[in-house]
């Protein structure tokens, strides 16, 4: 990156104030950004921004104690996002190729303008939609639909028959189609049931690092257009998710679990099988449900209960051991009275 902040002031639609004409080579927080970086600061952090060591400010309004020059947009962190979309893209650019190293099945649908890592795996009857990139030592199941521009990054596993929609992104060693956990105690032993469903990933759905996206073992797995999984999250089998949903690392839905729209749901919570977690609740760090729960509803604990309630049974655990402490020496003066009028009696 190397604009003038007229340049950047165009491209955010935002005006300067002070120089225009200074260069700028990068962007950085607020702590960290030096005299050729820019920064930004929301209205709760102007005063923060003060101490800044940033060259140019991206700000909602001008301030006096800013002796920087500034850019006055309407959102700065949104404009400051413009700015590292800009940045990411350019890091991220690559050269439209197969790699000869990559392995091409046989009857694959190949679209406009891939890049095909080396050591990446592309197995018979696959389609991979237009502008679609497949990194290093992906491997792509026989059957697999992938639509236009989808980032599957390097150790990712997407297994037979699954389908992804457009602009899906899927992050470093995740598995979709992974099978089922699904057994059968028969005569004291374990008996694996074939996992022969699906997975369907919709429209503008990004997966984090390390996540699993189980198959169903007959039906169809789903996650819906514009949901947002972080790294370790894990969906069981026959899980259908709605759209836009957000899920924080460790999630963890056991199988035929569903989960409505625009639901959030806090770092490391979840659901036992069965469940259904109506449109735009929201689930609390470490909130594993046990029963359906409403929508529109916020909830916390284990088991989940109404988030006022969960966090009044948190505080009221800080207080046990005292409490035990005070118990017990009601119970002492108790059995000491009790023992006097025995004798009195």
């Amino acid at each position: 990156m190397r604009c003038t902040l007229a340049e950047i002031a165009t491209k955010v639609g935002g005006q300067v104030i002070g120089d225009e004409n200074l260069v700028v080579t990068g962007i950085n927080s607020l702590e960290a950004a030096t005299a050729d970086e820019l920064s930004f600061a929301e209205e709760k952090f102007l005063e923060k921004a003060v101490s800044s060591k940033a060259g140019a400010l991206l700000v909602p309004r001008k301030i006096d104690t800013l002796k920087q020059p500034l850019i006055i947009c309407e959102q700065p962190f949104r404009a400051a996002g413009r700015i590292m979309m800009e940045i990411d893209q350019a890091a991220q650019r690559v050269e439209h190729k197969i790699d000869p190293l990559a392995f091409i099945g046989e009857s694959v649908s190949l679209g406009k303008n891939l890049y095909i890592g080396p050591g990446a795996v592309i197995n018979d009857e696959a389609v991979i939609g237009d502008n679609s990139r497949i990194y290093a030592n992906a491997y792509i199941g026989k059957g697999v639909f992938i639509g236009a521009s989808c980032w599957i990054y390097p150790g990712v596993v997407i297994r037979e028959n699954c389908s992804l929609g457009d602009r899906v992104i899927i992050h470093p060693n995740s598995v979709i189609g992974s099978d089922g956990f699904g057994f059968l105690q028969v005569g004291g032993c374990n008996v694996k049931i074939p996992q022969i469903g699906a997975v369907i990933i919709e429209d503008d759905v990004e997966i984090g690092a390390l996540c699993t996206v189980n198959r169903a073992a007959l039906d169809k797995t789903i996650v819906g257009r514009g949901t947002k999984l972080d790294d370790h999250v894990h969906l069981g089998h026959g899980v259908k998710v709605g759209h836009e949903v957000i899920m924080c690392a460790q999630v963890a839905l056991a199988g035929s679990v569903t989960i409505g729209n625009q639901v959030m749901l806090g770092p490391r919570s979840g659901a036992t099988d069965h469940r259904n977690i109506g449109d735009r609740a929201r689930l609390m760090g470490n909130t594993i449900t046990a029963k359906d729960l409403e929508k529109e509803k916020d909830y916390g604990g284990i088991p989940a209960v109404p988030a006022k309630q969960a966090l009044r049974q948190m505080m009221a655990a800080t207080h046990l051991p005292k409490d035990r402490s005070r118990l017990a020496s009601l119970e002492k003066r108790v059995k000491a009275l009790e023992k006097l009028l025995e004798e009195k009696a």
